[in-house]
């Protein structure tokens, strides 16, 4: 599907479902305040000097020998509080809006900004690029729910990173999960969260379907910086299949010009992601696959700042990403769950020339202890491993690196 057509479909959408009459259940009207605190001692070998004021995971670093230990928040779960509310429209509709804001617990800053200065020579960022300054940068939108689906306006999830929330054995972790952050924005860690954006889910039985259409904003240009995104699942008693599509145009990549000065590359990328888990007794299966590729970005739409500058449209295309991952949670009690999941990223070589690079992968293994100690509280215990081979080991002192934290979760 190309994307100038996209926002066709998304009006032929709009009229479809609307011209539906609803018979659903009033939704009584309602207004909450929400959120998740989750703290723990993290411990992470050759690493930056920890930096109380990041909050997130530390800065990993291929030339460091040390070892740095410090409180970090989000180390499960981002921390993060939240405000949603639905109001009940009369025949079966209702208007719902979510408004949520990243926070660092460990010290009540917001946590919009960790990562908006990208990355350093040999050095790279772990934190969650898609906040860059906005106060409610996880999620603000507004909608509408009926019998016909839901449709959302504003700033929301895209499908990959709805998917890997509920089909990973880690979810969206920051410290133990092995797809990282770029993986869960399907190749751009800006893409996890989708601005100006158009989204409609649609449950049948057992059976889901939604389509995402993300503006650029780009004036005479409707396709520049636009994304498009589509999703169909299915869920029932013990077994959920997911897959989805997405496309984002233009989408610009953070990478390394000098220890100063960072490079900006207007890259189109496209993904595609499949997931299964299963309920055995007391085991939850979970597995996937998805394949990354990204291309020379269709329009140039950087702008060179005091601390970056543009560079080479070309400098991502032809790469190619392929992704497999499986876990296992056993539920050993009511209240102790057993996880462990290994991950491996398998990239292709790309370029020619001077430029050229050469194929690598990537292992990731991790395991946790979880114990709930109540509806909102758990505790946990967790360690994480990566190994980096060939191409994506060049350039690197250090191609191992260990992380192990413990810490407690609670929401309200």
């Amino acid at each position: 599907m190309e994307l100038k057509h996209a926002q066709f479909i998304f009006a032929g959408v709009f009229l479809v479902v609307t011209a539906f009459s609803s018979k659903a259940e009033p939704a009584p009207d309602k207004l909450e305040v929400y959120g998740l605190i989750d703290l723990g001692i993290t411990t992470l070998n050759h690493s930056e000097p920890f930096d109380p004021a990041l909050g997130t995971v530390p800065l990993i670093n291929r030339y460091a020998t040390q070892r740095v230990t410090g409180l970090v928040s989000g180390n499960l779960q981002t921390s993060r509080i939240g405000f949603r509310g639905a109001e009940d429209l009369g025949n079966g509709t209702a208007a719902l809006f979510v408004l949520e804001s990243h926070i660092n617990a460990n010290n009540g800053t917001l946590g919009s900004g960790a990562a908006a200065s990208g990355h350093k020579a040999g050095v790279f960022q772990t934190g969650d690029s898609s906040c860059e300054g906005q106060l409610f940068c996880r999620q603000a939108w507004v909608g509408l729910q009926g019998d016909w689906g839901n449709l959302g306006f504003g700033r929301q999830y895209a499908f990959t990173y709805d998917i890997i929330r509920a089909y990973d054995p880690f979810g969206p972790s920051n410290a133990l999960d092995g797809l990282g952050r770029t993986q869960q924005g399907g190749g751009n860690p800006r893409d996890v969260r989708i601005d100006n954006s158009l989204k409609y889910t649609r449950p049948i039985g057992p059976f889901n379907l939604g389509a995402e259409y993300g503006f650029g904003g780009i004036a005479g240009n409707l396709s520049a910086g636009a994304f498009a995104g589509l999703n169909a699942g299915y869920e029932a008693g013990l077994l959920g299949i997911q897959a989805a599509w997405q496309h984002k145009a233009d989408s610009q990549i953070w990478a390394a010009s000098s220890a100063f000065t960072n490079a900006i590359y207007d890259t189109d990328t496209q993904t595609v992601l499949l997931a299964i888990k299963y309920r055995l007794d007391n085991l939850l299966l979970q597995g996937g696959h998805e394949r990354v590729g990204l291309n020379a970005g269709s329009n140039h739409l950087c702008l060179s700042t005091t601390e970056s500058v543009c560079g080479a449209n070309e400098k991502f295309a032809g790469q190619q990403t392929a992704i497999w991952y499986g876990g296992i949670t056993w539920f050993a009690t009511g209240r102790l769950s057993l996880v462990g999941a290994a991950y491996n990223q398998r990239r292709g070589p790309y370029q020619t020339g001077v430029n050229s690079q050469s194929g690598g992968q990537q292992w990731d293994l991790s395991a946790m202890a979880d114990y709930r100690c109540s509806v909102k509280t758990d505790i946990y215990v967790g360690t994480h491993s990566s190994w980096l081979q060939n191409g994506l080991a060049y350039g690197y002192a250090n191609t191992d690196f260990n992380l192990v934290t413990m810490g407690i979760r609670h929401r309200f």
